[in-house]
């Protein structure tokens, strides 16, 4: 499979010298907006959230592969304020904070006055999309979720920039307990629907629950699945797991083929059990990095080198004399 050279430069931006992709998530809006008022997240200032944002960046991003970033909050400030290093690769989000409702399916819609395009212009290195996903909803609601991938796909592929697409599941018309019954099968099933589509990174959910699977090797054995199901590399979410069970689903994500993590509130939540932005700027700079550090290794040790899922570097060096010409 041949990727077009600005994707190729992309991806070697926001992954680190050895393949694997070690990467932070700090585009939350209304989940932090939780964190930082749980009484009234709508409390939560401009100024409060940028704050957090340029703190949580400063203390981290030097550290990571890459780095996502929203445009309300983040992204403008971290660049002009000097705290995103040059060297870190920078993802940018495109959808709205949380979803739109038909009947009890969800619906992502893309964030107002803000394009693939400008992600390319302010000089990143990929653009982001969640997407909330369950196979099994109407063809309707389907149709509307492949619509906006397949959108920003087209976009990014015209801007020849890296996609990276996150598929968030949920449960319709059962419980939460029946719903982990059967997650790891929807995130699988979800990723042969939506990784041909054009993208370039899935930014998977774990396959599986350790409460419903307690058998490590089952676990692995999905991650072995899901690496099977998907046209493109794999990093896992942390989708606000506690780190001690993170740390665990990387170490079996990356043993069953996934190139690594791209993980938020894993890594740093815990700092907004401190009440003063003082304080949890203290625990980001030692607690924060001990964390990142720690799933760090845990990917330079298991996990798959992302080229390795085009045959290895070899394969991607297909460029000849004259190649400007025609691109």
């Amino acid at each position: 499979m041949r990727i077009s050279i600005g994707k190729l430069r992309g991806l070697q931006q926001i992954s680190d010298d050895t393949g694997r992709f070690t990467m932070i998530a700090m585009d939350q809006r209304g989940s932090l907006q939780k964190m930082l008022h749980p009484e009234n997240p709508k409390a939560a200032t401009y100024a409060e959230m940028e704050a957090v944002k340029l703190g949580v960046t400063e203390g981290l991003a030097a550290h990571a592969s890459g780095y996502l970033l929203d445009p309300e909050f983040g992204v403008g400030p971290a660049i002009n304020r000097f705290v995103l290093p040059g060297r870190t690769g920078l993802l940018v989000s495109m959808e709205t904070s949380g979803y739109e409702k038909k009947g009890n399916w969800r619906l992502t819609t893309l964030l107002e006055g803000w394009s693939v395009d400008k992600v390319k212009r302010l000089g990143a290195s990929a653009a982001k999309l969640l997407v909330y996903f369950n196979p099994d909803a109407p063809k309707d609601v389907v149709d509307h979720q492949v619509n906006v991938v397949r959108s920003v796909a087209d976009e990014c592929r015209r801007l020849d920039l890296a996609f990276v697409c996150e598929p968030m599941s949920y449960p319709v018309d059962e419980s939460e307990a029946d719903f982990l019954q059967h997650k790891a099968d929807t995130i699988i099933r979800t990723a042969e629907v939506l990784s041909p589509l054009g993208i370039d990174v899935l930014k998977a959910e774990f396959p599986g629950d350790p409460k419903v699977t307690p058998d490590g090797e089952e676990l692995r054995k999905n991650c072995e699945r899901l690496s099977r199901a998907t046209k493109v590399p794999w990093v896992v979410l942390s989708a606000g797991a506690d780190f001690d069970v993170f740390q665990r689903l990387v170490d079996l994500a990356c043993r069953g083929g996934a190139s690594g993590f791209l993980a938020g509130r894993a890594i740093w939540k815990d700092a907004f059990k401190e009440k003063s932005l003082e304080k949890q700027l203290a625990y980001i700079k030692t607690q924060g990095v001990r964390n990142f550090q720690h799933l760090a290794d845990l990917a330079h040790k298991h996990a798959k080198p992302w080229w390795d899922f085009y045959g290895g570097k070899e394969k991607l060096r297909d460029h000849f004399e004259g190649w400007y010409t025609k691109y």
